[in-house]
Formats: C-alpha cells, structure tokens, sequence
C-alpha cells in the first residue's frame, strides 16, 4: 500500500513515538501497510491480504499501540510535518466511516486516526492505488 516516498514520511515519525520490542524492525512497514489497508478499506482484519502478513500480528499490533496512544502522536506529528512542508492536511468525512465494531472509545478514535493517516498518505502520491 504505502510507496517509497510514503514510508520515508512516515517512518521517521514512527520511529518517534512507537513502542520498541514486539514488532521487529523489518516487519514494521508490512504491519503498517496491513493496518492502514484494513482500516482504509472499512473491513474486519481477516480480510487483510496475506501479502501483509498475519493478520492478527496487524490487528495486535493496532491494539496494542491504541492502548499506548501512538496512533494520536503520530497523527500530530504527520500534520505537523505537513504544515511544515506547506501542504495541506487533508481531511476526512467523519460520517463517511463506520467505526467497524470497536466497543472501546480508546479503539473508535484510534481507527478515525489511523484512517485520517491513510487519507494524508494518500494525498503524498495521489497517483498511488490502494492495493
């Protein structure tokens, strides 16, 4: 899902404000693409492709890091490297996404979060397909 050019915005600020240990360094950009794959496509974590990986190293993972708030950190600082940049932070229509079954506030935000990062990414390479 994310290119080249995406990763290199993002995993600088990840590096920033995630947690170290579970998921290994070379992992963490298949993990990354499966999340913001489920979460853009609006669908449960059994439907993330193989080609992601596991699926519940993915949904474990977005758990795990809701929990910790790092989908809200990174979110600031992705819209602040954006400002920074002098490009427009993208939004997205609140109404347009279901939160998807998550019982937790803490999960309903983290999934609006982590939809929002899709949509900035996306805007990074508007000529980039979602797979």
């Amino acid at each position: 899902m994310l290119t080249e050019a995406q990763w290199a915005l993002l995993a600088p600020l990840l590096e920033g404000c995630r947690p170290r240990g579970k998921t290994q360094p070379h992992d963490l950009k298949r993990t990354v693409d499966a999340i913001l794959w489920r979460h853009w496509h609006d669908t449960n974590w059994r439907a993330v492709p193989a080609q992601y990986g596991p699926w519940w190293m993915a949904a474990q993972t977005f758990i795990r890091w809701s929990r910790l708030g790092v989908w809200g950190q990174l979110l600031t600082r992705l819209e602040q490297s954006f400002v920074e940049a002098g490009l427009q932070v993208p939004g997205i229509d609140h109404d347009e996404f279901a939160y998807g079954g998550a019982r937790k506030k803490e999960l309903q935000d983290s999934e609006l979060q982590v939809r929002q990062i899709a949509n900035m990414l996306l805007s990074v390479q508007p000529q980039a397909a979602v797979a």
